[in-house]
């Protein structure tokens, strides 16, 4: 994969990456891998260094514009460095560092000054993921929309260093740009689709910018959302988004849909989904909720790590406790709590399958119940870590959910399909048609065992 230039007039396209020695990151390439200096001096790019096929170690490189060998700007560093941007003024380049080879790790934002070479991290110590960043004009600053306890908040990070600042608090932030004293984005929540804005760097006030959702919108029911938080694992805090019924009446009884969420070392924060939207499953009749249970983004690293490599242990009990604290209220129908979940979040459903739990349903969606067959899928060929397993096959196998299956007497309904190969077979719904045919497939199976509605 190589990065080609062209002027507007549409001049034969050079590379300057070409003949550099490096291909530019070649598993899933796009703009956040290189960037091209303002000066017009240099293109800097992602590359992967390690050449076993069991590791990974991507390292950020810089070549001439007019092209010949690059440079390795991160040799030093044996765990990723990418997302290479130029200040406007071209002295500084930015980047993000990881520390742990070739397993999930917060993004560190790192600075190279061009002048001299000297590298140092911004916010040594702050524990959350740097990323989606973008200068402000001036290039004493960046901009980003950070994953934060549950939302996408925008911070700005000084050049200088120091704790970021924090901009937004509500709903999730993403795609910014930086233009003119302002900041542009896209905006959303459980109950606002991705909408453009504008907003006021000093004071994170938005002005909404695009309206051509506005008409559909006008015609839906959405539930009332809120954030509430629960004693997990050895009682650390969970968040928990709820999404209510729209009509919700806190004198009645209504079913429950726990949502159980992918990665795992992903969070669940403040955004509008299309392929698992909490805002429809409410309007079939039920509470919904999306946990993040320990192993989530934007809780800190130690809450991240926490389940490697026990993947099943405190993300169930979380799982658990967060049942339990909808049996406590007032308004929950207990016969009536379904639970669903698509790739982590699948095979934390066939998880509960195996154990004790008070689901009377299970969606198990791109689920890995299987890890012996997860080894041949080709989302684990190049990690060595996983390996580690085979050397204690019982801390392996009491994270596999078919050692249960003597256990298995949930109703569950089982989704794959054919074309995603980062699990033996398929991961998610891409088209249109057969999103709502899976959409209907779901509903018809909780409706059969969680009947919708209060009572």
């Amino acid at each position: 994969v190589h990065v080609w230039l062209t002027d507007v007039a549409g001049a034969e396209p050079t590379s300057p990456t070409r003949g550099s020695g490096q291909s530019v990151e070649f598993r899933t390439p796009e703009a956040v891998d290189y960037d091209v200096a303002p000066d017009g001096s240099e293109i800097a790019f992602c590359a992967e260094t390690d050449k076993t096929g069991v590791t990974s170690n991507i390292d950020l490189y810089a070549v001439p514009l007019a092209g010949g060998p690059a440079r390795n700007l991160t040799a030093a560093n044996k765990a990723d460095d990418c997302a290479p941007a130029y200040a406007p003024d071209s002295r500084t380049l930015a980047y993000t560092r990881n520390l742990i080879p070739g397993a999930p790790d917060r993004d560190r934002l790192m600075f190279i000054d061009r002048a001299t070479g000297a590298q140092r991290e911004a916010t040594p110590g702050w524990d959350r993921s740097a990323d989606g960043l973008v200068w402000a004009a001036d290039s004493q600053s960046l901009f980003g929309g950070i994953d934060d306890a549950g939302t996408r908040r925008i911070y700005r990070f000084s050049l200088q260093g120091g704790t970021p600042v924090l901009v937004t608090k509500t709903s999730d932030h993403t795609s910014l740009d930086a233009a003119g004293g302002v900041l542009v984005a896209l905006r959303q929540s459980f109950s606002e689709p991705a909408t453009l804005v504008k907003v006021d760097p000093a004071t994170g006030a938005g002005v909404q910018l695009s309206r051509f959702k506005d008409q559909a919108l006008a015609g839906l029911s959405m539930g009332r959302v809120e954030s509430v938080t629960y004693p997990g694992t050895n009682n650390v805090p969970i968040q928990m988004w709820v999404t209510y019924q729209p009509g919700f009446d806190p004198t009645k009884k209504y079913p429950v849909m726990l949502l159980l969420h992918g990665g795992p070392h992903v969070g669940i924060t403040d955004a509008f989904s299309y392929r698992w939207n909490a805002q429809v499953m409410a309007n079939w009749g039920y509470v919904v909720a999306w946990h993040n249970f320990h192993g989530s983004s934007g809780f800190g690293d130690a809450f991240t790590d926490a389940i490697n490599p026990d993947w099943a242990s405190k993300p169930y009990e979380d799982t658990i406790r967060a049942a339990n604290w909808f049996q406590r209220q007032s308004w929950v129908d207990r016969e009536r709590m379904v639970a669903a979940g698509a790739s982590y979040g699948g095979y934390l459903a066939t998880v509960l399958l195996g154990r004790e739990h008070p689901f009377k349903a299970l969606v198990a969606h791109a689920a890995v119940y299987n890890l012996y067959t997860q080894v041949g899928a080709d989302a684990w060929s190049d990690r060595a870590r996983f390996w580690e397993y085979w050397d204690n096959p019982s801390a392996f196998q009491a994270i596999s959910p078919h050692m249960r299956a003597a256990n298995f007497k949930t109703p569950t309904l089982v989704i794959h399909g054919q074309l995603d190969y980062r699990v033996p077979v398929n991961h998610g719904i891409l088209q249109p048609q057969n999103s709502l045919f899976w959409y209907g497939e779901v509903r018809k199976w909780v409706e059969q065992y969680a009947p919708p509605g209060p009572r």
